[in-house]
Formats: structure tokens, sequence, C-alpha cells
């Protein structure tokens, strides 16, 4: 039985992916997190395991990752606080896990990163990108791959069914950057490629862009599901001299929907020059399908 543990497990894509990597009998699922309460739901699972982590340094983690044939990073943030920083998230920590698995001799490392991050346009792409490129300088040392999503769809994502719920609560909603483009991929389909690269020799390590098979507008995702679950929301699209004076003013709400560094992200649009997931799948679930089954 392969042993594969997971960073950032207790979130979204990792709760999602530890039930989908389980169906497999020959593999032992290790998930690392602060949270063990996060993931008391997935300890009905046989073949998962929590681990808990204290202090992030090369010698703690090469004591989660030893006898691991694959880890799997899945820790990011979109906003910063005074706890955790985009570079210490996304450049340094990676890089630690990256080193502890050389020294253990794990086979295959696998990063979540970001669609994009190329473009350096905000300091959390820059963070992101920043990581990639410490990550590629070693990969001749271990198999790493690099996936850079756009943004992701599923049950208990924190996009699609924010606005959901923002909708239902609010009569009428401001579209900050209406025009930028998303290329929406399923979990699911993300989770069958991460499954997929675990399972399958021939990749070296590289990146992937990662979308969905169709590109969508903000305001078109908004308006799909206004139309779709009939919610009796006004979207109005904000003028673009609005934005920045708008999402500073939200910056100081309680519960953080989007801050200027945000707004720079989506100056750029999350699409897919090259979409790498049709090497893994023929056919990606659809955005519509999903929201109307929401």
């Amino acid at each position: 039985m392969k042993l594969v543990t997971i960073f950032g497990g207790s979130g979204f894509i990792g709760k999602e992916l530890a039930i989908e990597l389980s169906k497999n009998p020959n593999l032992q699922i290790q998930i690392v997190s602060r949270h063990e309460n996060k993931i008391k739901d997935l300890k009905v699972l046989p073949n998962v395991k929590f681990s808990k982590i204290n202090q992030f340094n090369l010698k703690e983690i090469m004591h989660l990752v030893k006898n691991s044939y694959a880890v799997i990073n899945l820790i990011g943030i979109l906003h910063e606080n005074k706890f955790n920083t985009f570079k210490q998230i996304h450049t340094d920590y990676p890089k630690i896990i990256q080193e502890a698995c050389i020294k253990s001799k794990v086979v295959k490392f696998i990063h979540m990163s970001a669609l994009k991050s190329e473009t350096k346009q905000s300091d959390y792409l820059e963070s992101k990108f920043n990581g990639e490129h410490e990550l590629l300088k070693l990969k001749n040392k271990i198999k790493t791959f690099i996936l850079k999503p756009s943004i992701v769809f599923g049950k208990n994502d924190k996009f699609i069914n924010l606005f959901y719920k923002l909708m239902k609560f609010f009569p009428v909603m401001s579209v900050i950057s209406h025009q930028s483009l998303f290329q929406p991929i399923s979990v699911k389909d993300l989770n069958t490629i991460i499954a997929q690269l675990l399972e399958k020799n021939k990749f070296e390590s590289r990146f992937f862009n990662l979308g969905g098979h169709q590109q969508y507008s903000f305001y078109e995702i908004l308006k799909q599901l206004k139309q779709s679950k009939k919610i009796k929301c006004l979207l109005i699209k904000l003028p673009k001299c609005l934005e920045l004076p708008l999402v500073s003013a939200l910056e100081f709400s309680p519960y953080k929907i989007i801050t200027r560094d945000n707004l720079k992200s989506l100056k750029v649009d999350n699409i897919c020059d090259v979409n790498h997931a049709y090497e893994f799948l023929t056919n990606l679930k659809d955005l519509k399908t999903y929201i109307r089954e929401l």
C-alpha cells in the first residue's frame, strides 16, 4: 500500500481529493493539518488518517512525509493577515515541503498553484509564481508537478457557492470586474487529474494549465446563477472608476469577500492558452450543469 500525504487536506479541494483517493484500496491517505476538527467527517474512511502539524520547519515536515510515495501540497490563501503572508504560504512553505520530500526520497510531489501566476499582476499571483520558480529549480531531483487551475467549482467551493448565498440575501449586487474571464474546472475533474498523476509514470516534471471546457465572464456566471435558481437579485455592472473605492471600503468588512489585491488579480483573464486538462480527460464537467443542480 502506497502512502500519499496531503498538506492542506482540510480545505474544499483537499477533502474532495481525500474522498476520491480513498476509493483506491492500494493507497493510504495521510491528511496533514493544524485543524483535526475540520476533517472529522473523513475519519469514517478506513484508509484515511490525520497527522497534526505544530511547527512548519524542515525537521517536522521530514517526519510527516517519511515513507510517503507522493506528497500533495494544497496549502493556499486568498487574503493575507498578520499571521499568514502570501510569500510565506505560497513561496516559502512549498520549498520546505519539496526539500523534505527530496531528503525523504519521496517519488512524486504535486503542488497546487494558480493560473496566470506568471503575469505577477498581484501580490497573490507573484507569490504563486515565485513558488513555482523555486520548485522547478529542483525538478530533476524529484518528479514535481505544478497544477495551475482556473477557479474550481464544487459542492463546498468558496466562489460559486459564496455568490449564490450573497445573491439570495441581497436584492441588488454590484458586479466588480464584470468583464473578467474565467474557465471554471470541476473539483471532480481536478481530482481525477491528480489521481492519474499519482498512478501513471509517463509525465515528467512540468506545470499544467487546467480549466474547464468553456470560458465565462464574471457577469455571465452570476447571470447563470440568477436565471437557473430564479433569484430576484438585480445585477449591476459596476463602472471601472468605482471599482477601487468600493473594494477599498469592503476591505473593512469583518468577512473578507474581496481585497484590492484580489481586484488586481481580476485584471488578468483567468483562462488557459492551452488547456492541459485534455491530456487526462476527453470530457470536462460543465459549470452550467453544476449550477442547475445546486
